[in-house]
């Protein structure tokens, strides 16, 4: 514990619980005093200068009358923005970690190759004990499509060109990135579409990508295209999926995000095989790795100084 003058971390995380995150922190950060959010009452409300956290309940911030920045354990603010009581002049920050970006890309690179090097007929062939070897696999006609040019967009982009995959970037506004091919605006997304036989989603959840995933985008690609959605679940519109698939619109769909987590056990994408399913899993968090990030937020804000990871509340990412 520090003394009355010391300042405090609040540090809140569902599912693995907020110890691992104050464990790591405070092995990065000797010294400091990192204590979980609920945990904190009385006067130490008022110490509270940096939140970091992973849907921390509603309410909560508000409690903490000194708070100077909102950090998210993730990508994703959302779980930030959904809070009526949140004080919006606090400023909000998204994590920004290399190990998370090169975990999101070998997730993604997985999908990819297991629908293009077609992995789940020769698990059916091989349960049939029946032997193969027909198959051509060119990886030249792929072409993917990369929703969202962020950290995790870039790094991805990098690697599929490591692998010889051919790949395009698309934001909303113009943005150069060394290295990347990239286009932005409506018109050229139509374009983009219309050459991708894969399409990768890490956009930001936001009102105007809100569905973006729908019946629209999907009749714009290439038949029996692949969709892999590893932003945000209210990214998708569900119940044009499955009627994509039929149709052979899609050949199949890489879902890690969901609208309602956990996949609820009648959902019927579970029965589909052409819907590849894993429990957001696709860029898990590191405590030791992240809290390198923390830390460095936290000394910046206390010196006064911009932090990094910064949203822009207007955009919203």
């Amino acid at each position: 514990m520090g003394t009355v003058d010391t300042p405090i971390v609040a540090v809140h995380s569902t599912g693995d619980g907020p110890s691992a995150w104050v464990a790591a922190l405070k092995a990065e950060m000797p010294g400091v005093d990192a204590r979980p959010a609920l945990e904190i009452a009385g006067d130490d409300l008022a110490r509270v200068d940096v939140s970091i956290s992973w849907r921390l309940p509603h309410g909560v911030m508000a409690s903490f009358p000194n708070l100077k920045l909102a950090q998210s354990i993730g990508a994703g603010v959302d779980h930030i923005l959904e809070d009526p009581q949140r004080p919006t002049h606090v400023p909000i920050a998204r994590l920004i970690d290399p190990f998370m970006a090169g975990s999101m890309t070998h997730h993604i690179v997985l999908q990819i190759l297991r629908w293009h090097r077609q992995a789940d007929k020769y698990e059916r062939f091989r349960a049939d004990h029946f032997w193969a070897m027909s198959e051509a696999f060119d990886h030249r006609k792929l072409h993917v499509a990369i929703l969202g040019l962020g950290t995790l967009g870039e790094h991805l982009s990098r690697s599929l060109t490591a692998l010889e995959i051919a790949n395009t970037g698309w934001t909303r506004s113009p943005r150069s990135v060394e290295g990347v091919a990239s286009v932005s605006g409506a018109e050229a997304l139509d374009a983009l579409l219309g050459r991708s036989n894969v399409v990768v989603c890490l956009l930001p959840l936001t009102a105007q990508t809100e569905g973006v995933l729908c019946a629209e985008l999907f009749a714009k690609l290439p038949r029996g295209a692949l969709v892999v959605n590893v932003g945000r679940g209210g990214h998708l519109v569900e119940e044009d999926l499955i009627p994509a698939l039929d149709s052979g619109q899609l050949s199949a769909a890489a879902l890690d995000v969901f609208r309602q987590e956990p996949l609820p056990s009648d959902h019927p994408f579970w029965a589909d095989d052409r819907i590849y399913i894993t429990p957001h899993i696709a860029a898990e968090v590191n405590p030791a790795t992240a809290s390198i990030v923390f830390a460095k937020n936290i000394a910046l804000v206390r010196a006064g100084e911009t932090p990094t990871g910064l949203v822009d509340l207007n955009r919203g990412y």
